[in-house]
Formats: structure tokens, C-alpha cells, sequence
């Protein structure tokens, strides 16, 4: 109860006259709605379009076939048995060869727990 007794207080620093100046009138929205409308209308009228033609096919039996998603490749892969494994596997999947230190990668699996990482360039392959 308190905490609402700390909102009147913060609400009373404010005329009404203030707060009404935030409000939009009637006249006022709806001139803001017209004005969004005209900006918007090859928009409208092609969504409009669409509508009318869905319609029409609809009335003649005729149905958009359902889109078709692409589904991730489900390649069958053993977990990977260590951490640079697993980080060479995502590199081979994902597009992420000129945001990757290569060099970084190689030092951190490759020379420090001597671990050979298949499909990392040579260090110094990096364009950098």
C-alpha cells in the first residue's frame, strides 16, 4: 500500500493541464491516422489486393499450397569428445571465417592441449 500512497505523490508534481498536453484529442488522432494512411497506402491497397484475390480463389476452390520451411540438416554425428572438436565441428556448419582469430583457436586447442584441430587453417592463415 505504500508503494501506490509514492505514486499519487509522483503523480501530484503534474498539472492537469501538463498531462492533458500528452493526450491526443479526437480530432487530433484522427488526423494522425489519416495521415499515417496516406503514407501507407500503396501498402493498404496491395494488402487490400491480396485479401480480395485470397477471396476469390477461396469462392472457386482454389488454395495457395502451404509454404515449405527448410529444415536444418540432421546429420547423424557422434557428440564431440572435447571442446575443440566440438568448436571446429560449429566452424565447418557456420558461416564465420572472417570473424574467427584462427590463430587464437589454434593456440587455445591446438599447441596448449595438444590437440590437432581438423578443419582450423594453419597459424598465420588469418587475412590479418
Amino acid at each position: 500500500e505504500e508503494e501506490a500512497g509514492e505514486e499519487e505523490e509522483d503523480l501530484s508534481d503534474f498539472d492537469d493541464d501538463e498531462i492533458d498536453s500528452y493526450i491526443r484529442t479526437e480530432e487530433e488522432a484522427g488526423h494522425r491516422e489519416d495521415v499515417w494512411n496516406e503514407m501507407n497506402r500503396e501498402y493498404l491497397e496491395s494488402q487490400a489486393d491480396k485479401q480480395r484475390q485470397a477471396e476469390a480463389n477461396a469462392a472457386n476452390g482454389i488454395f495457395a499450397p502451404p509454404t515449405k520451411r527448410k529444415r536444418k540438416s540432421t546429420d547423424p554425428q557422434a557428440p564431440a569428445k572435447t571442446a575443440a572438436e566440438a568448436t571446429a565441428r560449429m566452424l565447418k556448419t557456420k558461416n564465420l571465417s572472417n570473424k574467427v582469430n584462427y590463430s587464437a583457436l589454434k593456440n587455445l586447442f591446438g599447441e596448449e592441449m595438444g590437440i590437432e584441430v581438423e578443419g582450423l587453417p594453419a597459424v598465420g592463415d588469418d587475412d590479418e
